[in-house]
C-alpha cells in the first residue's frame, strides 16, 4: 500500500480500478462493479461521481452486454443474507475500501468484483472488455473526466460526511436477476445453509436501501499535530497530504478532543483487527492552550487532500487515526499518587465542597468498578491479609 499511495501521488492518475474476484450470493451477472454516487446519491467527489454514474456506467454496461456479458453497476450485499426480499444494500463504503478512499481524494475508483462462481474464461474476457472500452471511453470523454476531477479538487464544502448513515429517503427498486437456492440444516454446521440450484430466478423489485450523511464536520482551518506523533505524520505524508512542520516551538489556543468511554472496537473477527486495536468512544470538546515543539506539524483543511485529513483527523471519522489506535498510548497509566498522598487531599476536598461530595457518591454508587472493595481474609498462616476488589485505573 506505501508503494502503492507513491505511485498514486507521483502520477496522479484519472481513473483507478480495483480489480478482484468475490464470492458471496450467486446470480447471474458474471461483471459487477461499486463507485460512489451511483444514480445521483451523495459522494465525497460529486462531479467526479456523476461522470462515472453518466458517462462510464452506460459506455462499459454497453459493451459488456455486446460480447454476452451480464453487468451490474452495483457490488451485491444483501441486507440480510438469510431473507433475500429485505433488498439490497447500495451503501457508501468505509475509506478503508478502495472506491470509497478514492471518492475520498478526489480520484475517480471503481470496485470491480468477478464472481468465483462464473468460468474463468468468462471472468477474464469480462475483465478484458471492461478495460478496453474504458480506454477507449477515456479517448472520448477524459477531457470531461479532467475537468470533472478538478472541479472536486478545488471545491472547499463548507462540511464533510465522515460516517454515513443509512437513508430514509427515496425508494428505488431492483428486478434483480439472481439464482434460485434452497436452504437445509447442515449436519456439519449444525446451521441452515444454503444450497444454490443453478437455476436462473428473477426475484422482482427489490428494494435498493441507500445511504446519506452521518457525522458532519465543520471544515476547520488546520489541524496540529506534535511531533510525538511521528507515524501519525508519516501516514499523512504517506497518503500526500500537505503537512506544515514548524521550526520552532508555539503556542496556541486550540479546540481539543477528549475521549470519552473508549473501549476495544467489538469485531465479528479476533481482536486486534489489522494488527491494531481499534476504538469505539464518545468525544468532548474542550479549549486549552498548548505549545507545540519545534517538528510538529499544521495540517490546512484548504488543500485537494483537506477532505482526507478531515476524515483522516477527526475522531469521529469511522476510518480515522482515532478509531484505528494510533493514539492508544494516551489511556495508558504512567503514574499514580500513593493512597496515604491522595486519600487526605480528597477527603479534605469532599469536606469543602458538599455539591462535590454528592456527586461523588452518586458516582460511586453507580459505578461499582471505581470501588476498592476491602474484604478481611485468612492468610495461610492464619494473619488477616486484605485483598483488592479492582487495581487501580486511570
Amino acid at each position: 500500500m506505501r508503494a502503492l499511495l507513491g505511485l498514486i501521488n507521483t502520477w496522479s492518475p484519472s481513473l483507478y480500478f480495483d480489480i478482484h474476484v468475490t464470492d458471496g450470493m450467486d446470480y447471474q451477472y458474471d461483471m459487477t462493479y461499486g463507485y460512489h454516487g451511483f444514480d445521483g446519491d451523495s459522494a465525497w467527489s460529486p462531479k467526479s461521481a456523476a461522470w462515472l454514474d453518466r458517462v462510464f456506467h452506460p459506455a462499459v454496461d454497453a459493451a459488456l452486454k455486446a460480447q454476452g456479458h451480464v453487468p451490474l453497476n452495483l457490488c451485491i450485499d444483501p441486507v440480510d443474507d438469510n431473507d433475500l426480499s429485505k433488498g439490497l444494500n447500495n451503501s457508501r463504503s468505509s475509506p478503508r475500501f478502495s472506491h470509497a478512499y478514492g471518492d475520498l481524494r478526489h480520484l475517480p475508483a471503481i470496485l470491480v468484483e468477478n464472481h468465483s462462481l462464473k468460468p474463468y474464461p468468462q471472468r477474464v474476457l469480462g475483465t478484458y472488455v471492461l478495460l478496453e472500452s474504458t480506454l477507449a471511453l477515456l479517448g472520448r470523454e477524459g477531457a470531461a473526466l479532467h475537468a470533472a476531477i478538478a472541479a472536486d479538487q478545488a471545491s472547499r464544502p463548507a462540511t464533510v460526511p465522515v460516517t454515513w448513515a443509512r437513508a430514509d429517503g427515496r425508494a428505488r427498486e431492483l428486478d434483480f436477476l439472481g439464482i434460485d437456492f434452497e436452504r437445509y440444516d447442515s449436519p456439519a454446521s449444525g446451521a441452515k445453509e444454503v444450497g444454490w440450484l443453478g437455476r436462473a430466478k428473477t426475484f422482482p423489485k427489490l428494494p435498493l436501501v441507500g445511504n446519506q450523511p452521518g457525522i458532519l464536520i465543520k471544515r476547520p482551518t488546520a489541524y496540529w499535530v506534535p511531533v510525538t506523533k511521528t507515524e501519525v505524520i508519516d501516514r499523512l505524508r504517506l497518503h500526500g497530504v500537505r503537512v506544515e512542520p514548524l521550526t520552532a516551538a508555539k503556542t496556541l489556543s486550540l479546540e481539543m478532543y477528549r475521549f470519552v468511554d473508549p473501549q476495544p472496537l467489538p469485531s465479528e473477527r479476533a481482536h486486534p483487527f489489522e494488527a491494531r486495536h481499534t476504538l469505539k468512544f464518545g468525544i468532548k470538546t474542550e479549549t486549552r492552550t498548548e505549545t507545540f515543539p519545534a517538528g510538529s506539524v499544521r495540517v490546512p483543511a484548504d488543500q485537494p487532500l483537506g477532505d482526507l485529513a478531515i476524515a483522516l483527523l477527526e475522531p469521529e471519522g469511522g476510518d480515522s487515526f482515532a478509531a484505528w489506535g494510533f493514539f492508544n498510548e494516551i489511556l495508558q497509566r504512567t503514574e499514580y499518587i500513593e493512597g496515604y498522598v491522595i486519600a487526605p487531599m480528597a477527603e479534605k476536598m469532599l469536606a469543602d465542597d458538599p455539591k462535590l461530595k454528592a456527586e461523588f457518591e452518586a458516582k460511586v454508587a453507580a459505578d461499582a468498578r471505581s470501588l476498592f472493595i476491602r474484604t478481611p481474609e485468612r492468610s495461610s498462616s492464619g494473619h488477616q491479609a486484605v485483598t483488592t476488589g479492582s487495581p487501580r485505573t486511570p
